[in-house]
């Protein structure tokens, strides 16, 4: 245990920490551009779906980003500890993150009287953030580039409001706006096996 709690901490230090610091602003801003305050269910799924689980793919993504450089990539892979156990750590970690945030801001949005139930508006915004993050991560490990791990769900989010649900389907990730869960149970899964698919096409690259 005390390993994995040094390679979270390196992580937090030189990795996580940039991210985080965007993840707050990002959040911060929010009052301004989206208002957190007398919202009905509607309108708070709305800030919880098109703007709060964007953050997902800023903490996720970059879960390979030290191993960019290929004399890390090599260090990392040469130590006692497989490179899949260390970026699942990461991912852990950045994950927990993400629901601290989440927490954090539906508790905001609460004490400034917004009417929605927390406990399902908290689980179905969460599998967007792992959805988001997954699909980054995917194609972080299969391009070996962080910008097009970051367009990617990008151009997902733009076509998911460009054409609603009509194209997307059961992978509409603004669903709790209609009332329906069951699209965000669809994206948790899609979210976790995205991420795992990354993660083996990274470890795989020499």
């Amino acid at each position: 245990m005390e390993r994995y709690w040094q390679i979270e901490k390196v992580n937090l230090k030189y990795n996580a920490a940039l991210h985080i610091f965007v993840c707050i602003l990002i959040l911060g801003l929010a009052p301004l551009l989206m208002g957190v305050s007398n919202l009905e269910k509607q309108d708070s799924a709305k800030v919880l779906e098109m703007y709060t689980a964007l953050i997902g793919i800023i903490m996720l993504t970059p879960v390979f980003l030290p191993e960019q450089a290929k004399e890390i990539r090599d260090l990392t892979a040469s130590k006692y500890m497989k490179s899949a156990q260390v970026y699942f750590i990461r991912f852990a970690g950045n994950s927990v993150i993400l629901a601290v945030f989440l927490i954090l801001f539906i508790t905001v949005m609460k004490h400034n009287r917004c009417e929605f139930p927390a406990i399902p508006y908290f689980f179905g915004t969460y599998a967007e953030m792992l959805f988001m993050g997954g699909l980054g991560m995917f194609f972080y490990g299969l391009c070996d580039n962080l910008i097009i791990g970051y367009m990617i769900p990008v151009m997902y989010y733009i076509a998911a409001i460009g054409s609603g649900s009509k194209f997307l389907k059961i992978f509409y990730p603004f669903s709790m706006v209609r009332g329906s869960y069951t699209e965000k149970w669809v994206l948790a899964a899609a979210g976790a096996l995205l991420a795992a698919a990354g993660t083996l096409l990274r470890c795989r690259r020499k």
